[in-house]
């Protein structure tokens, strides 16, 4: 064989190796309830999350009614505290999420009263079997640093009537 043929050979090895694992689980937030003020409380979406096994790469829909509900990445300490007032992204329209990293990420409504009665959830994403994980903020970083780390491990997916997903990636800190 030819190293022209060998390298080939080798990309494709590697591309098939890398595709493994990497199926994305979808799953909608609080299933048919969908993303409001739940009527158990902050019991709700605890137990929605518990009840399932999240990995890096899942998408999750997030169905809200625009104007009524909108959906903030918050530091544990605000979702804790149910503080809108600086979160680290928010999203005004619904849509589906692919979560990229490892962790636990923080999640709520930025509108008034709809935290303290229960519209928020903590989601942890476990590592997949990928043979490089991405690396964990350091503890030398800076709060910032870190934020931003968090706004940019999740991905906004805006699902079109054409048939196809269109990543779109999420950088923005605040809005």
């Amino acid at each position: 064989m030819g190293a022209k043929t060998m390298n080939m050979i080798l990309a494709i090895a590697v591309a098939v190796f890398m595709l493994q694992g990497t199926d994305a689980a979808e799953y909608t937030v609080g299933d048919n309830l969908g993303w409001t003020i739940p009527p158990g409380g902050a019991a709700t979406y605890a137990a929605w999350a518990a009840a399932h096994s999240l990995v890096v790469n899942d998408i999750l829909a997030f169905n809200f009614a625009v104007g009524e509900q909108d959906l903030a990445l918050v530091t544990k300490e605000d979702f804790d505290a149910c503080n809108t007032a600086e979160p680290l992204v928010v999203f005004k329209e619904p849509g589906e999420f692919q979560f990229l990293k490892e962790g636990t990420f923080y999640l709520t409504c930025t509108f008034a009263g709809h935290c303290t009665k229960g519209q928020k959830i903590a989601l942890y994403f476990a590592p997949t079997a990928s043979p490089s994980p991405a690396p964990s903020p350091s503890q030398s970083q800076s709060a910032d640093d870190a934020d931003e780390q968090y706004a940019a491990a999740v991905k906004f997916v805006a699902k079109k009537e054409y048939g196809f997903k269109k990543i779109i990636p999420a950088t923005i800190k605040s809005l």
